[in-house]
């Protein structure tokens, strides 16, 4: 059941005075709920010696296109970037709690946060919220000495997936299906690159919520992080 199904018809009038200003919008009708969310392909996996993350930029409203600079991309520490799907105000907010959460966890450990206890930090707060849940699809990547390159596929609920490699958004059955023929252990970061261009193009041709243009972050053992924007 949806949370929107969960709520009372005096809570819905009270949504619906106070509705923000997000890409997803709820209209409401006869205190029934229809939920517009945002499309989008968001793609990671794990190659060697680093983690390619790749997104496109566009952010639609039902059928309407709400913005074609979307950031869906971004870094919560020099090791560790996130990806965003759903809900573009849910996963802005997700975004500053975890980088504040894991920020204190430097401070006071004085090293780098591991990927696995920043994702288990940010699956907590997903799960205390499960019975009126972020709208969102995550995907957490990074690397450290100890871990070696970790993804992490984070359901709105508060899951948990370690993967080789992960699509998550409207058009990610598009890109699974490229990285499900492509994909081998230890790639080359080049090879990674490629496919992840290729996973998300793919997506961007058939899926009309996804498209213009893909943003892809090389997170690397060695050496800064490598952030490129290609025109589609």
């Amino acid at each position: 059941m949806r949370k929107e199904e969960l709520l009372s018809s005096t809570d819905n009038r009270y949504l619906k005075e106070n509705n923000s200003q997000s890409i997803t919008k709820t209209l409401f009708k006869n205190n029934k709920a229809l939920t517009f969310s945002s499309g989008t392909t968001t793609v990671g996996l794990v190659c060697k010696d680093a983690v390619v993350l790749g997104t496109d930029r566009r952010a639609t409203m039902a059928y309407f296109i709400a913005s074609k600079i979307a950031k869906k991309l971004h870094k919560i520490q020099e090791h560790l970037w996130m990806t965003i799907a759903g809900s573009v105000a849910d996963a802005q907010y997700l975004i500053d709690v975890i980088r504040a959460q894991s920020t204190i966890y430097q401070l006071q450990k004085e090293k780098p946060i591991p990927i696995k206890t920043a994702g288990k930090l940010l699956s907590n707060f997903l799960y205390r919220n499960k019975m009126f849940p972020f709208e969102v699809g995550l995907i957490l990547g990074g690397i450290t000495k100890e871990e070696g390159p970790t993804l992490l596929d984070i359901g709105a609920y508060g899951s948990i997936l370690p993967e080789k490699y992960v699509a998550i958004g409207s058009g990610q059955n598009f890109s699974y299906g490229v990285l499900e023929a492509k994909f081998k252990d230890n790639l080359s970061i080049e090879e990674g690159k490629k496919l992840v261009r290729t996973a998300v193009k793919s997506s961007i041709l058939r899926d009309i919520a996804s498209g213009n243009g893909i943003d892809i972050v090389v997170i690397k053992a060695e050496g800064p992080t490598e952030e490129e924007f290609i025109s589609v």
